[in-house]
């Protein structure tokens, strides 16, 4: 009885506090009607829509009722209460036949959420039989075949306890297929007290683009601003097992960089005869600023997997409203100028955090009419400031298709011909610059090479290879060998072959390193890391075979950066890209300053024409345009040169 006053308590609280000031709706850019069936407090999610128009913090978020006036309201979030991890009180390990038998003595009388196993060790896949028990003496079975692994550098070592009471945990890992690997710890967490409530959506794969190694999704979330819980991978393949890495791009340093949300594994792996065993959820727990998201997934040296939608669940926001009655009502977003609102209805937020679910009908956003959106992107002049672009050596014609924000890939020949810090790039248009901002990506592609064996009869025991590059000057950062050779213990030395400033030949070494192959392990490749760009278009390896057989090199691969160029162009007129200035200092665009509207901006992807090497001339010649003009120029300075030294001459003496 107590607690139904005190209900209708607040409810008429509630309802006494419905009615505020009327508003001015053309201040909102967006709308969308709110339809409730009954009166009184309401619980309800906001759309992925409404969060997506919204300030970040939501303090534009309005609701009026069809007078206009304003209708307080209470946003809740939801928050999960998870469980704490600990160590168990004992923890003993023992080689039973062909098992690894491990007992945890929890320490505890909490229901437990999983344990997580602790190995050093590099490559494995086992199946594990999980036991209960309340005394260490009666067993009760949990599950089996449960999975751990570490696979291509893709791990699982965390099994589920399914959120169970035991005051003991036996794991039994099978040995009978491969052997046994050191488990060195483990670690307990309880039972998440209250779980996060999540809310299933269905993101777009807008694109997908295969790297060294890597497979790379770029998804549109449908709404920025999201809390994300987790993403689930929906693919074909049969057996794999994949790392993958959430980020999202922001600005750091004047340059677009991605900032790691998490990381976690997908596989689908099996046991000899058994059911394969899948895991193809990847926890989140972060807000996404952006609509857009990043997902890596690393092949190594397997081949992509087949992604075929990607399955998604965020944390809500609910909106708690108490109308006097039934009807109509506009939900307002888009406004970034107005503060967050202060309503009563705060105070009430444990009681109002207990109502269910109300049925509401939301309607899709629309823009409003007498709302003057401003272009965000206005403030991204494409015409800059004029540019003598004469003292630059290299000029790339950028096809684009249509006008809006341009992605532009640099190819090997900018790579190898811009400077390090890519501080000589410019883009041209009509001899201004057209401002952009630069986007190292972190990803990398590759060049595979053939090596070509070369003679050293004046050191018989040299193995010496080279290798031919597209062109000089390329930025490598990691080189791959491969040997089939079974058994080695070699220094490998990477070098090339330069000259100095009197014209001689002479190596300079770029990387040294030892490479061992033993026949008990799986031959491992060798990875050497350049960081210095090469100078000419020749790379050389060599090793000392001492007395033994020389080691076959089967190929190298060579990878280089991803770099990338984002501008806003007209689509209309086409612009130029220029590099190769050894003393040009860098650019400073006011473009850093909307680096959110780019990135969230829809990216068209613009290509690189023919290159043009431009002849630089000195400043005392660069106004002579055209052969004949040159020659003209020249040839009065010739004239005059001689008419000056012949009045500088003596006179010969008058003959008698």
């Amino acid at each position: 009885m107590k607690r139904k006053s005190n209900l209708l308590a607040l409810l008429g609280l509630l309802l006494a506090a419905t009615s505020l000031h009327a508003l001015t709706p053309d201040d909102w850019q967006y709308r969308q009607s709110l339809e409730t069936d009954k009166a009184g407090p309401q619980k309800f999610s906001l759309p992925l829509a409404t969060l997506d128009a919204a300030q970040p913090d939501r303090r534009d978020l309005r609701i009026i009722d069809a007078t206009g006036k304003e209708t307080p309201y209470l946003l809740l979030q939801p928050t999960a209460i998870t469980g704490k991890r600990f160590a168990p009180t004992k923890f003993k390990v023992e080689l039973i036949d062909s098992a690894t038998i491990i007992t945890l003595e929890t320490g505890t009388n909490q229901p437990l959420d999983f344990v997580e196993l602790e190995t050093g060790a590099r490559s494995f896949l086992k199946p594990v039989q999980i036991e209960l028990s309340a005394d260490g003496e009666n067993w009760q079975p949990l599950a089996g075949n449960v999975p751990i692994f570490r696979q291509d550098g893709a791990a699982k070592t965390i099994i589920s306890l399914e959120q169970r009471n035991a005051a003991y945990v036996r794991l039994n890992l099978s040995d009978e297929r491969s052997r046994p690997i050191v488990v060195t710890s483990a670690t307990l967490e309880s039972a998440t007290e209250r779980p996060a409530l999540t809310e299933p959506f269905a993101p777009r794969i807008v694109r997908t683009e295969e790297f060294t190694g890597e497979t790379v999704l770029t998804l549109d979330l449908g709404a920025a601003h999201l809390s994300l819980s987790s993403l689930e991978f929906l693919t074909v393949d049969s057996l794999f097992a994949r790392n993958v890495t959430v980020t999202v791009r922001e600005l750091r340093n004047d340059q677009i960089a991605e900032r790691t949300l998490a990381r976690g594994a997908i596989f689908r792996v099996a046991f000899d005869a058994f059911t394969p065993v899948t895991g193809m959820q990847v926890p989140v727990g972060a807000s996404i600023p952006t609509r857009e998201l990043i997902v890596h997934i690393e092949n190594g040296d397997s081949e992509p997997l087949h992604i075929r939608e990607i399955r998604a669940r965020h944390n809500p926001i609910h909106a708690v409203i108490a109308p006097a009655a039934a009807g109509r009502f506009e939900i307002l977003t888009g406004n970034s100028q107005v503060a967050a609102p202060r309503y009563d209805l705060a105070a009430l937020a444990p009681e109002l955090s207990q109502l269910s679910l109300s049925t509401v009908r939301i309607s899709e956003t629309t823009t409003n009419p007498a709302y003057r959106q401003p272009d965000s992107l206005a403030g991204l002049t494409l015409e800059g400031a004029a540019l003598n672009t004469s003292p630059w050596k290299h000029q790339r014609t950028v096809n684009t298709t249509k006008p809006g924000v341009q992605q532009i890939e640099l190819d090997l020949h900018a790579l190898a011909y811009t400077r390090l810090d890519l501080a000589d790039i410019r883009l041209m248009l009509a001899g201004k610059q057209v401002p952009y901002i630069i986007e190292r990506t972190g990803l990398s592609r590759d060049l595979i090479f053939s090596p070509v064996e070369v003679p050293t009869p004046q050191r018989p025991s040299y193995t010496r290879w080279r290798f031919q590059l597209p062109q000089s000057h390329l930025p490598f950062s990691q080189l791959i060998l491969n040997s089939p050779t079974k058994l080695f213990t070699r220094t490998i030395r990477v070098f090339e072959v330069v000259k100095n400033q009197q014209g001689e030949p002479y190596e300079r070494n770029l990387a040294t390193q030892n490479w061992t192959h033993t026949p008990t392990e799986k031959p491992q490749p060798l990875y050497i890391a350049t960081p210095d760009r090469m100078q000419t278009d020749a790379l050389w390896i060599e090793t000392d075979n001492g007395d033994n057989p020389p080691i076959v090199l089967a190929r190298m691969q060579a990878f280089f950066p991803v770099i990338r160029l984002i501008c806003k162009t007209n689509g209309t007129e086409p612009i130029d890209l220029i590099y190769g200035h050894d003393t040009a200092t860098a650019p400073r665009y006011d473009a850093s300053l909307i680096t959110s509207q780019l990135l969230n901006a829809e990216r068209r992807t613009a290509t690189l024409g023919p290159v043009e090497t431009v002849v630089v001339t000195s400043s005392l010649l660069q106004g002579a345009h055209g052969g004949v003009v040159l020659w003209v120029v020249l040839a009065i300075v010739v004239v005059l040169l001689l008419v000056v030294v012949a009045k500088l001459l003596p006179k010969s003496p008058k003959q008698p």
